[in-house]
């Protein structure tokens, strides 16, 4: 079923709030190499794919990557609420489409929501026009809800999930290092809100973002040595990206 969107969306300045830091993060962000990683990742796969006409946004929350799509495409966005004020479509079912409406299917750290992954994958093929694209993003280190149900993924097993698609792309973004200042910089995020609750003063602000501006800094050189150093098969990035094209026919 699709319904209007009607819940009343996160005050304005939230949102801006929002999208500035997923888009254009600061080192004084505690998940700032993260993201940095994520936006740099998703930039490239765009220009990889290149320029689509029609593109679905999947859980587009407050679509913070929409400037990076090449050309001038048409954008339908759908979610789950309107609480990030943003959706075109508002439904719980995944996906309500007709079949090959689109040419273009992303879906930004949110995937891993999707109750069967593998109906998920289908669905997404589905409303894809053969040859059409699909770009995930997906968690790997990072806190879940105890209350919702929620999927993590390693590279064989997106590879796995893909597996029917042509022109698979699994990056991943970041490794250990970049898990560690996310972890890091969470922990330390749990202080600074704590100490918000109980009415700290606003000064001290400044203080946690001069925390996060150093554990960024190490974490940059920390991340730098590892790619020097690493060798083998394993490997801990916090986050990963599958690009996958639907086969022409079939």
């Amino acid at each position: 079923m699709i319904a209007v969107a009607a819940e009343e969306p996160l005050p304005h300045h939230v949102l801006d709030r929002i999208r500035r830091t997923r888009h254009r993060p600061a080192p004084t962000q505690p998940d700032y190499l993260h993201l940095r990683y994520l936006v740099a990742h998703i930039r490239a796969a765009l220009a990889e794919i290149g320029p689509a006409a029609e593109v679905l946004d999947v859980y587009c929350g407050t679509s913070p990557y929409d400037d990076l799509l090449p050309g001038s495409p048409q954008v339908t966005r759908m979610d789950i609420d309107n609480r990030y004020g943003h959706p075109d479509v508002v439904s719980s079912d995944f996906l309500p489409f007709e079949d090959g409406r689109f040419d273009l299917v992303v879906c930004y750290e949110a995937f891993h929501y999707a109750p069967d992954p593998v109906a998920a994958t289908a669905e997404l093929a589905r409303v894809l026009r053969p040859g059409g694209h699909a770009l995930v993003t997906v968690p790997l280190v990072w806190q879940y809800d105890r209350t919702v149900l929620e999927h993590r993924f390693t590279g064989p097993s997106l590879r796995a999930l893909f597996a029917d698609w042509e022109v698979i792309r699994v990056v991943e973004n970041g490794g250990r290092a970049v898990s560690w200042a996310l972890l890091t910089g969470s922990l330390v995020n749990l202080v600074e809100e704590s100490s918000a609750r109980r009415g700290s003063p606003p000064a001290l602000r400044g203080v946690f973002a001069a925390v996060y501006l150093v554990l960024n800094a190490l974490a940059v050189q920390m991340d730098r040595l590892e790619r020097r150093l690493t060798g083998g098969p394993h490997t801990l990035p916090p986050n990963l990206l599958v690009a996958a094209r639907r086969p022409p026919h079939g």
